[in-house]
Parts: structure tokens; C-alpha cells; sequence
């Protein structure tokens, strides 16, 4: 399913969390890890900026600076690649390693073509709050025109996986790429949909029943009622769901057209969120 899976690394425990969940996906498939190692340019331009004023005044140079600061951040992404690729190595995978230098995003959103998949962390390097979605993973998930994979905070098997569907494009897209998953690995799918009306709701499960009956895919539906995030990671909690698949947007029903829901679900919960387009 995943033949290369691109991860984005920054030294950070987001980035450690995706480069493990990165190793437990590739298990499974054979997959190839591409691990991409990005300085970002604003961890050079920020010293400059803040001191130019007083060494151009005096007329010193400031070169000499970002000269050293280069040196530097470049001896630690190779540290921090050469431990990845060791990891890679000891788990009995292979990898390709990836150096850039750029906005962390762009740069990611750049390498995608590498991949089938983009696997990050929930938080950057100065994003370390508990519950939080870090700028750079935000824009990831925002623009990606591949499957996103954050990781969660703990580690998962990724065994019982569930898919969010609300009947939109995205979402659709999300239940063919869980059904995928699923069949893969020979697991069971559960389908969840959140509404107030229970009608609309069973109509939209019996879609997507229809989509996954028709594929030979074993599923079973749960229609659930309230909050969208909060009904879902509530469902996830009882069910012990531990793969959340979901589209990265909300389709027509207007529960759902609140902007990313992605992002919401993935601050409600701690599991690792598959979110495609």
C-alpha cells in the first residue's frame, strides 16, 4: 500500500514520533523511508536580523556568524540523520535520506513527490504543548495533495483502525484509502458518522456500507450523535481505536463545513490520524 514514506525530522519528539510510527507502517508494507532532514532558514536569518543593527554600525561583518551558525546546524541534521538512518537500518528497512534548506512546510510539501505518504509529528521543534498542532504540520495537512499521517503521542499498532465519513469529497477519498489499509492488513473497518438527523445519517452509512460491501472489505457502522471531534474521540475511546482515517476538510453537511475538522479531531484525540484530500 505504502511502498515510500516520506518523514520529515527536526530533532524534535514530533519528529521521533513520526519517524517510529513511519517504522511501524513500514513493517507491515516493505516500505521504503525517506528521511528528510530540513534546516529551517529562519533558524539563520533570525540571528542576523537581530544582530546587524549593532555589527553594521561598527562596521563588522556579520558573514563570519552565518557562516558559523550554518556549520553548526548542519553538523546536527547530520547527527540527527545518522541516528535515523541507524534506526531505519536496525529495524530491517531501507531508506534514502533527504537534506533541504527552506521554510520546514514548503520544503515538505516540495519532497512529497518522493512518496506515497507524509509522515509527521504533531509538533515541531518549538511546538512542545500537549494538545496542540504545530504551524508546520497544520500547512502540511492543509495543502498535501498526499496522504498525511500524523503520528499520535504514544505508539500504536495501528490495528483497529476507524474512518470518519461525513459523505464529502475528501471524505470519500478518506473511507476508499482506510478500505485500502483495512484490506491490506486483513483488519476490520469501523465507519463512523456524526449528525443530528438519524435519517441522513443511516443514508450515509449505507453508502459507504454499499462502497465497502462492494469491495469485500468487513466493516460495521456507527452513526453517533453531538460534537463532531468530541463524538468521534469519544467513539475511539470505547471502540479502542488507535488509527483515526479522516479527509482533511468537511464536506456539504453543515456540521462538518467548519473548516478543517481535521485539525479538530486531531487535537481531540492522541492516536495517530490518517487525513487525505
Amino acid at each position: 500500500m505504502f511502498s515510500r514514506l516520506l518523514v520529515g525530522l527536526d530533532g524534535s519528539p514530533g519528529a521521533d514520533h513520526a519517524l517510529e510510527a513511519a517504522l511501524g507502517l513500514a513493517r507491515r508494507f516493505k516500505t521504503t523511508i525517506v528521511l528528510a532532514a530540513i534546516t529551517d532558514i529562519r533558524l539563520l536569518e533570525a540571528p542576523l536580523f537581530e544582530t546587524g543593527g549593532d555589527l553594521w554600525s561598527e562596521g563588522v561583518a556579520a558573514g563570519p556568524i552565518a557562516v558559523e551558525l550554518r556549520g553548526a546546524l548542519e553538523e546536527r541534521v547530520e547527527r540527527i540523520l545518522g541516528l535515523a538512518v541507524d534506526r531505519v537500518a536496525a529495524a530491517g528497512l531501507a531508506s534514502e535520506v533527504v537534506r533541504a534548506s527552506g521554510l520546514v512546510d514548503e520544503e515538505l510539501l516540495r519532497l512529497a513527490d518522493r512518496a506515497e505518504a507524509i509522515v509527521v509529528g504533531r509538533r515541531g521543534e518549538l511546538h512542545a504543548e500537549p494538545g496542540t498542532i504545530g504551524a508546520v504540520t497544520s500547512h502540511v495537512i492543509r495543502r498535501a495533495g498526499k496522504p498525511v499521517f500524523v503520528a499520535g503521542d504514544q505508539p500504536s499498532t495501528c490495528q483497529r483502525p476507524v474512518v470518519a465519513y461525513d459523505g464529502g469529497q475528501t471524505s470519500s477519498h478518506a473511507l476508499e484509502l482506510a478500505a485500502r489499509y483495512a484490506e491490506a492488513l486483513d483488519l476490520p473497518l469501523a465507519v463512523v458518522h456524526v449528525c443530528a438527523d438519524a435519517a441522513s445519517g443511516d443514508a450515509l452509512l449505507a453508502r459507504a456500507g454499499a462502497f465497502l460491501s462492494a469491495r469485500g472489505t468487513s466493516f460495521e457502522a456507527h452513526r453517533l450523535s453531538g460534537d463532531v471531534a468530541p463524538a468521534v474521540a469519544a467513539f475511539l475511546a470505547s471502540y479502542a481505536g488507535d488509527l483515526l482515517v479522516a479527509g482533511a476538510h468537511g464536506g456539504r453537511h453543515p456540521r462538518w463545513a467548519m473548516g478543517s475538522h481535521a485539525e479538530k479531531l486531531l487535537k481531540a484525540t492522541a492516536i495517530p490520524v490518517l487525513i487525505h484530500r
